[in-house]
Parts: C-alpha cells; structure tokens; sequence
C-alpha cells in the first residue's frame, strides 16, 4: 500500500542531545541507521558533549544537506536551546529521536503512520516501549477508534482516570515520540514547569507530561498496532524486554541513565499521591 500525494505528510527528525561517550555515540550510529531511510525533508540536530563534533561530522557524511545542525549549549538550558531550533522545523510533523532507541521495522511503515496520523489529524505518537503489547494495555476499557497502522482516540481529563487505572501511573506525553508540529512547539515555548522542582535544565526530562500534568489535555493519540522502536538497555519495567536482555543488541556497558538521581523515586512516590488524591476530588 503506497502514501499517495494527498496524504503525505512533511516531517522533521528533531534531536538535542548529549554525546559523551563512545558508548552513546556508536548507539547513536546504530540508531541512525536503523531509520535512516525515513522520509523526512530535514533533520534538526544539537549535539553536546565531548564526541559531539564527531557525531556531527558521522551524521553530516551521511544526511549531507538534509542536516541543519546546531552546536548550543547555553547557560539558559536544553528548552532555550531547543527554542533557538524551531525556525528550522517547519514540517507537519516532528520525530523526537533519542540514541539509545532502534528502529525495527521498516521504514516504510513508519513513513505511512506519520502520512496517517496527519490524515486524522492526530497529535502525538509513542513509538517506543511496545512491552510485549503492554503499551496498548495502558489504554484498556478506552473506546478506539480503527485506523490501518494505528488505532486512535482522544485522551481528556474525563477518561484519564481510566488510563491511570491501568498501571502505576501513563505519562500523558513522553519524549520518544512522533508529534505534530502545533504540540512540539507548544511544549518547548512553555519551557519547564514554573511549580516544584524541575529536571536540570541541560536536560530534556521536563519535556514529558505526568499523569498529573491534565492541564494539557485533551490530546490526540495514536496507538500502534506493533513494536516499532525498542530501546537498547531499559526494560521499562518489563523484564527482559530490551534488546540486550533479548541479545539484539551488543552487552558493551551496562545501563547508564542521566534520568537517575536522588529525587527520582520521591517524585514518582509524590507523583501516585497527586494523582490519587486528584482522582478523589474529581469524583466528588
């Protein structure tokens, strides 16, 4: 089945990130060239860190003029910076690519979800964490609407309790995504949140919506039909599911997250106790 003229869709490969190791930089050759025949009309890249030059230099070898970089790293941070790039992102869509996720189909497939999810008008896409199915099961007792590579439905405050009954807590909005173009820059213009405790600001994390974070619902998603992107060394809380757990992926070095600090389990604890005691006043 072709993408014909009417449907297809413009799209950005969108990336601001930190290239320190030679570990992270040949997981970001590896990804590339897992999804590096996509149709996309530029891709859109800040590289820091201490391999950043030779990131660029791999990635200007292969994309040649599709390339726009960049080579920010403000005092003002990772949504400044990025902010300073949405003048080269003009495309209906954007794919938010991170280095440690390979693609593993064909990116043919890929090329007709963001030809569909414009056809609908859909707004935002996890590509990621298919967990054996468990990404459909977070969304369970949810009406869906049938598409051909996706389902779809639209995600509001009034059914987000029955999204968050079904796990420990469904980000509204994770990074690892395809997003239309309206939403991408609504949430770097909106920069960090103003209440509590943010991310470092050299980092994307703020960039994901809690499920406590309704104040940007209603959302348009899509929900795919199979794994597309599966990440290198997280299981995701689904054991055995990454791809060196699956021996798909070469065991060079064991799992280093820049996520991981000393107040990422009390957000997640302060996190379920906002949104239980949300849900009690919304049934009120």
């Amino acid at each position: 089945m072709g993408i014909t003229h009417k449907t297809m869709a413009s799209l950005t490969i969108f990336a601001n990130f930190f290239i320190d190791t030679e570990e992270r930089f040949l997981r970001m050759r590896d990804s590339f060239f897992s999804f590096k025949n996509i149709t996309a009309d530029r891709w859109v890249i800040n590289i820091r860190g201490r391999h950043a030059k030779r990131a660029m230099d791999f990635l200007r070898s292969q994309l040649n003029d599709k390339l726009i970089s960049y080579t920010l790293k403000s005092e003002e941070g990772w949504f400044y910076d990025t902010a300073k790039m949405l003048p080269d992102i003009q495309s209906d869509y954007v794919l938010i690519w991170m280095e440690d996720q390979i693609n593993l189909e064909k990116t043919e497939l890929l090329d007709r979800i963001v030809a569909e999810m414009k056809e609908k008008d859909l707004e935002y896409m996890f590509y990621t964490c298919w967990h054996k199915g468990g990404l459909r099961e977070r969304y369970r007792g949810i009406p869906l609407t049938p598409g051909t590579y996706f389902d779809s439905f639209e995600h509001t405050l009034a059914n987000n309790s029955t999204v968050q009954s079904n796990g420990t807590g469904s980000y509204l909005i994770a990074f690892p995504s395809i997003q239309k173009i309206s939403l991408f820059k609504k949430i770097i213009l909106a920069g960090p949140p103003k209440i509590g405790k943010p991310w470092p600001k050299e980092t994307p994390f703020d960039f994901e919506k809690r499920p406590t974070d309704t104040q940007w619902l209603p959302i348009k998603v899509a929900l795919p039909k199979q794994e597309l992107f599966a990440s290198i060394d997280d299981d995701g809380g689904c054991e055995g599911y990454c791809l060196q757990a699956r021996g798909l992926y070469p065991m060079r070095e064991k799992r280093k997250s820049y996520a991981i600090d000393e107040r990422s389990e009390l957000r997640k604890f302060l996190s379920r106790i906002k949104y239980s005691l949300s849900k009690k006043l919304h049934k009120k």
